[in-house]
């Protein structure tokens, strides 16, 4: 898994390139707190480079949703593979997960 990210107005977009599975949960939470310190910002998750998923890794994404919401900010996904929106359905996360077509399209959610 690699991990970029990118400060914009409206939030900070990380993108996820690879799986986000029980091998990477560590590194992706140690690099989003490097990446918004005191999750200080909204956050987009570009997941166009996202392969797999796991229980785990939605865990992790929880894990973020939940800390952003006690700084008073949220998170947003943009160009989620139709594989990964499957599983925001089959686990119900679709009512939790805000899913946006495009970066443009998750800012402008936060307005």
């Amino acid at each position: 898994m690699n991990i970029t990210s990118e400060s914009h107005l409206a939030a900070t977009v990380i993108c996820i390139k690879g799986d986000l599975t029980a091998d990477d949960t560590d590194c992706f939470q140690r690099d989003v707190r490097e990446t918004n310190e005191h999750f200080r910002s909204n956050v987009i998750i570009d997941c166009s480079g996202l392969g797999l998923i796991d229980s785990v890794g939605l865990e992790s994404l929880l894990w973020l949703s939940d800390e952003l919401n006690r700084a008073g900010n949220k998170l947003r996904f943009a160009f989620v593979p139709t594989t990964i929106e499957r599983v925001f359905e089959l686990t119900r996360l679709n009512r939790v997960f805000s899913v946006h077509e495009s970066v443009e399209q998750a800012a402008r959610s936060f307005a």
